[in-house]
C-alpha cells in the first residue's frame, strides 16, 4: 500500500497562568450615600448598595479579561505565538505554533517607491490559499500600513467601496475597534479591507498598548472558515456563601467561548467583602495554515 498521509504531533505539558481579580469593598463604603441615590433614600440599604458595587467591578474585571483573551489572538495572528502572564504582568511562558514562514513574510516597505503591496498581498493569498484550501475573504491593515498602501496609486485604484457597507456588518470587527473600508480584487481573491486600531491596558498597568501593529497586515480566511479555539485549564474555588450564592453566577461564558469564573466572600478580621474573577485562558489556531501576517515597515 502506498502511505497517503501521516500524522505528526507532539506532545507538551505545562501550567498556564491564572488570571485572578479582585475587588475590595469596605463596609464603612456601604454606610454612605452612594451616587445616584438622593438623601430621603434609606441608609439601610447595604446590601442593595453592595450589590452595585459587585456588578460594577464584574465588568470591569470581566472586560479585563476579555481583552487579555483577544491579546492572545492578536499576537498568535501577526507572529504564530503566544506569551501567557500572569496578574502581575510577568511572562510565564511562550507558546510557538509551527506556522509557516512563508505565511509571515517581510515584505519591501510599503513606505517607499518600489512597494508592491497588491503582489504582496497576492502572494501571501496564494500561501494560504495552497497551504489551508481556502480562499483568503479578509485583510487587517494596522493604520500606518493602511496609509503607506494608499500611496501606491495602483492600490489605491483598486479599492472598491460597496454603497451599502455590508461588510461593516461583519461581527468579528464592527464595534471592536475595527472600520471597513471597502473590498479589493486581487488576482482571484475578493478581500474585504478592514483597518484596525484598537488597543488595550495591561492588567497591572494603565499604559495603553495597540492589538495590531500599525505596520502589519493580517490575511484570513472567512470567519466561518477560520478554526480558532479557546480552552480553560481548571480553576480552583471555595465556592459562594448566601446571599451571594442565590445572585451571583459563579460562572459566566460570554460569546459562547470567552469563560470567566466568579465568587463573592467576606474577610471578617478586615470587614471586607471581596469579588473575585478568575479565568485560565489559551487560545489555539487550530486551522494554523488559513491566516497569514506581512510585516511592512522595519522598527
Amino acid at each position: 500500500a502506498v502511505l497517503v498521509s501521516a500524522e505528526d504531533f507532539s506532545t507538551k505539558k505545562f501550567k498556564p497562568p491564572v488570571i485572578s481579580l479582585a475587588y475590595p469593598v469596605d463596609l464603612y463604603q456601604l454606610m454612605e450615600r452612594q451616587p445616584g441615590e438622593k438623601d430621603y433614600d434609606q441608609v439601610g440599604l447595604w446590601l442593595g448598595r453592595l450589590y452595585n458595587k459587585i456588578k460594577n467591578s464584574f465588568v470591569r474585571m470581566h472586560n479585563m479579561i476579555k481583552e487579555t483573551i483577544e491579546l492572545q489572538a492578536s499576537q498568535i495572528l501577526q507572529t504564530g505565538t503566544v506569551t501567557l502572564e500572569d496578574e502581575d504582568g510577568q511572562s510565564v511562558y511562550t507558546l510557538a505554533y509551527p506556522v509557516k514562514s512563508t505565511h509571515f513574510p517581510d515584505v519591501v516597505p510599503w513606505s517607499s517607491d518600489s512597494a508592491t503591496p497588491l503582489d504582496d498581498i497576492a502572494n501571501l493569498c496564494d500561501a494560504i490559499n495552497d497551504d489551508g484550501k481556502v480562499d483568503p475573504a479578509i485583510a487587517i491593515f494596522g493604520k500606518t500600513a493602511w496609509t503607506n498602501a494608499l500611496k501606491n496609486a495602483e492600490f489605491k485604484e483598486a479599492v472598491k467601496r460597496d454603497g451599502l457597507g455590508l461588510g461593516a456588518l461583519n461581527p468579528s470587527l464592527k464595534n471592536r475597534g475595527g472600520r471597513y473600508m471597502g473590498y479589493i480584487d486581487v488576482t482571484s481573491y475578493r478581500l474585504e479591507l478592514w483597518v484596525y486600531n484598537d488597543s488595550y491596558e495591561k492588567i497591572n498597568g494603565t499604559t495603553k498598548y495597540r492589538y495590531l501593529d500599525a505596520n502589519k497586515v493580517i490575511i484570513t480566511a472567512a470567519v466561518e472558515d477560520l478554526d480558532f479555539r479557546c480552552v480553560y485549564g481548571g480553576v480552583p474555588s471555595l465556592g459562594m456563601q448566601e446571599p451571594f450564592k442565590s445572585i451571583i453566577p459563579s460562572e459566566i461564558i460570554y460569546d459562547g467561548y470567552i469563560r470567566v469564573n466568579n465568587r463573592v466572600f467576606k474577610d471578617e478580621n478586615e470587614d471586607t467583602y471581596k469579588a473575585e474573577s478568575k479565568s485560565r485562558p489559551l487560545c489555539i489556531p487550530v486551522s494554523i495554515d488559513c491566516y497569514g501576517c506581512l510585516t511592512t515597515e522595519f522598527n
